[in-house]
């Protein structure tokens, strides 16, 4: 028999302690199903063992499940002492590799932080991670460096991603002025689409235009498209519409010239009542029209009356108007890279560069006259401008001070391009793309052992901003408890935190896959665009809320309140207290405008409103369903993996999902109880599907139901949507509500489901905790990290749980500011 070894331990002491302490609980009661005849689970204990895998066997022997209850079951005595033995050396194990090699691997910027930090530095919008291979996950989150590999394709593509990033600052042309006002029936003259639309989901009155109805690609209520990149004003005499009398939400939407639908930038409540005048500025690219879009499906054809009659919500608009470029010329972003060089165009520059004289361009007034002769920068002084904008560039680039042989290198690149004949522009976009796609910027500077307070800012910053430290941060010593704490502060409370918010809930509550779906026109005709954008900013702003205010982590199981606008309330049946709470506008609109953001109110839920915490807001009730139908499976694996913390393995390869076992069942209960007959399915069942149920009252656009919709005639008969909508369904049988957990315990709803979750709020903290490590460090928690967990739960219990002290108590612990 082959002696038990972990790999890790490199003391003798610890193996020696290890081996005879727990040899008799193996022994008795592993090797019989773990052994050299039999293998369950592929796991074999009389050998060589790694670390991942005794730190398994620790979990399932701490958590009573293994020996199998059916089993003959150890002494307690001989459970303890071996469940301690083995903590200790995995423990000891854990935090000395921790110690030589750190908890994270070289880790380098992710897809998200790459196209962050070139924007930041470089200083335009442009769009760089769709350019980039796709980032693996581990632990629900693409940040961490175990799965962020690197490979030639990454390289090539880093370095086309840097040239576009640099182009992106060089104007093609110079401004190129446009104002342009079109009333509405000049709008409708413009799209050919309107043939349709006229009389079906708008109509003219005078020369205004009403929108009831979202338009198609070809029959936009749009300005034209401008001729140059640039940011613009943009005008509108315009109102809401509607027997209601009530503010409108309004899409904000920008179309360029391809076949892709417009994407909305914003949306914004049109008040009712007389047209009033309406501003906002929008940054557009070369090609790109401003849009206003209704997101709102209704159709003359199923409510069968003339669209004059028609009293549903709707938008008018006497004119719309486009003005600009308004910004600089060049911009901030070209001064950044190309400092002081002159823009010419090419032919120009050429001429220049022979000692001819460049034909007059100062007269061109079209884009076609710039196609094959844009601008570029010219330079008198190539070398000394080049010098000077790198040495500004590089430092900002590593996010740290750079030492003289390294800038040298660098500005060596740029002047041996200059030396072999190439344009000023060539060479230091060839520079430039050196610096971007080198391991200084790619990659975060760490060292075994704690961060240094470069190292220590660059996490802090890419955590709760996912932008790199601005200069305050590098200069402060935060290898200071306090000084950490108060730059954490500081970072929680600006506008940057909105890329902690974004990503964070984008990954831990899977906001990102919002627009996975597209729910059944036929089923759900009362899902619009406007429900879709407001579903993700209702959490988003909850999950602000109860950061910045440090309320309760359990408050994401259950709260009192939550923030929606109009529509969300209309759908979550909450309308009136909608109406008696106060307006809370964002605080980081993504445009400047005249007329508020769709408006969201702190709304005190009404008893009977079934909603409360995340589980039951509609972004993840979407998230967790496929636009058809529900699944207790798939809702109960999100609920066990991301609020509870439990891992799910998959399903074993050799069990059929539903076949054969569980033919002739008629409804999804009765599915999932004949499933479970198969023990290899139930000893995971019994922890999904319990949570699932508690959410099955819940349709698959986060609607409470009683009943299931159908497409098919039913004996039931046809159930009419409320509203404007004229849509309808057939009525499908009763929901069943309630189940048992796998500990015993009976639930009905989900308030009751909830109920039994706040009973562990220990489980729900620490859950919270391991999620936000991850994050935060780029590593998942490791045997050693436990300890510290622990100790964070037990100190944010004595704050009530508080969500911006368990970040704090993060940023604060050991794993935080050490490799």
């Amino acid at each position: 028999m082959r002696r038990l070894f972990i790999p890790g331990l490199l003391f003798a002491a610890s193996l020696h302690a290890f081996e005879p302490k727990v040899r008799p609980l193996i022994d008795a009661h592993c090797i019989e199903c773990h052994g050299e005849d039999v293998q369950k689970g592929k796991l074999r204990l009389d050998g060589e063992v790694s670390m991942k895998t005794w730190i398994k066997v620790h979990d399932r022997v701490a958590a009573g499940e293994m020996p199998p209850k059916k089993s003959e079951q150890p002494p307690q005595a001989l459970r303890d002492e071996s469940l301690k033995v083995l903590r200790e050396s995995l423990h000891a194990a854990s935090l000395e590799q921790q110690r030589t090699q750190g908890r994270v691997p070289i880790r380098r910027l992710n897809g998200t932080e790459y196209e962050n930090t070139v924007r930041e530095f470089v200083g335009t919008r442009v769009k760089l991670k769709d350019l980039l291979p796709t980032d693996n996950s581990a632990g629900g989150f693409d940040n961490v460096s175990a799965v962020l590999d690197l490979s030639s394709t990454h390289l090539l593509l880093y370095q086309e991603a840097a040239e576009k990033a640099v182009s992106s600052v060089i104007p093609v042309h110079p401004h190129l002025p446009v104002k342009e006002r079109r009333t509405g029936r000049e709008i409708s003259e413009k799209g050919s689409n309107f043939q349709q639309t006229l009389t079906r989901s708008c109509m003219l009155k005078g020369d205004a235009l009403i929108v009831y109805s979202k338009l198609p690609r070809y029959g936009l209520v749009c300005t034209p498209g401008v001729q140059g990149a640039g940011r613009y004003k943009v005008r509108m005499s315009a109102a809401a519409v509607g027997a209601a009398n009530v503010p409108v939400p309004v899409s904000y939407c920008t179309i360029d010239r391809g076949r892709e639908p417009p994407v909305v930038r914003d949306v914004v409540d049109f008040p009712p009542g007389a047209p009033r005048v309406i501003e906002t500025e929008i940054d557009l690219e070369a090609g790109e029209a401003f849009v206003l879009q209704l997101q709102l499906n209704w159709d003359i054809r199923a409510t069968k009356k003339p669209i004059e009659e028609h009293t549903g919500p709707g938008f008018l608009i006497e004119w719309l108007e486009i003005e600009g470029p308004i910004d600089p010329f060049p911009s901030q972003a070209y001064r950044t890279l190309f400092g002081d060089a002159e823009l010419m165009p090419k032919s120009a520059a050429k001429a220049k560069a022979e000692g001819r004289k460049p034909q007059d361009w100062s007269k061109r007034t079209n884009i076609y006259q710039w196609l094959n002769d844009s601008l570029e920068p010219v330079s008198a002084t190539p070398k000394e401008d080049g010098d000077k904008l790198l040495r500004a560039f590089i430092p900002r680039a590593f996010r740290r001070p750079v030492d003289e042989d390294t800038l040298k290198h660098y500005i060596g690149k740029v002047h041996a391009k200059l030396d072999a004949g190439e344009s000023f522009v060539n060479a230091m976009t060839y520079g430039y793309k050196s610096v971007l796609t080198s391991p200084p910027f790619l990659f975060f500077s760490e060292t075994p052992g704690e961060l240094d307070r470069l190292a220590l800012a660059n996490r802090l910053a890419y955590f709760l901003t996912s932008l790199p430290p601005d200069a305050e941060l590098l200069a402060a010593d935060v290898t200071k408890p306090d000084v950490l704490r108060n730059q954490t502060e500081r970072l929680l409370k600006s506008p940057r935190a909105r890329g902690f918010t974004e990503n964070f809930t984008g990954q831990w509550l899977e906001l990102r896959k919002i627009d996975a779906t597209i729910p059944d026109p036929n089923l759900y005709g009362d899902f619009d665009g406007t429900l879709l954008w407001s579903m993700p900013e209702e959490t988003r702003r909850f999950f602000d809320d109860v950061l910045q205010n440090d309320r309760s982590v359990l408050e994401f199981v259950d709260s009192a309140w939550t923030l929606v606008n109009r529509r969300l309330a209309e759908h979550y049946g909450i309308t009136e207290a909608f109406n008696s709470a106060k307006p809370q506008l964002s605080t980081t609109p993504s445009l400047q405008s005249s007329v508020p953001q769709s408006e969201f109110r702190r709304v005190n839920l009404p008893a009977g409103s079934h909603r409360g915490g995340v589980m039951t807001q509609g972004s993840v009730l979407k998230v967790t369903a496929d636009g058809t139908t529900t699944s207790p499976v798939l809702r109960g694996k999100w609920v066990l993996e991301h609020i509870i913390g439990k891992a799910t393995p998959p399903p074993p390869p050799d069990v059929p999902a539903i076949e054969p076992d569980i033919r002739g069942a008629t409804t999804i209960r009765q599915q999932l109880d004949k499933h479970r007959n198969i023990a290899a399915c139930n000893s995971c069942h019994q922890h999904i599907d319990p949570p699932g149920f508690a959410l099955e009252s819940f349709d698959p656009i986060g609607g409470y139901r009683d009943f299931y919709r159908a497409s098919a005639r039913t004996q039931a008969g046809i159930v009419q949507l409320p509203g404007y909508t004229g849509r309808a369904f057939y009525r499908g049988p009763d929901v069943e509500k309630g189940g048992i957990t796998h500990d015993g315990k009976t639930f009905t709803t989900i308030e009751d489901y909830k109920l039994l979750l706040l009973a562990d709020p220990d489980q729900i903290a620490r859950n919270l905790a391991e999620k936000l490590l991850t994050y935060a460090t780029g590593a998942e928690p490791q045997f050693a990290d436990r300890e510290v967990i622990e100790q964070i739960v037990a100190q944010v219990k004595t704050k009530n749980y508080g969500f911006r002290t368990l970040v704090h108590e993060i940023v604060q612990s050991r794993p935080f500011k050490h490799k």
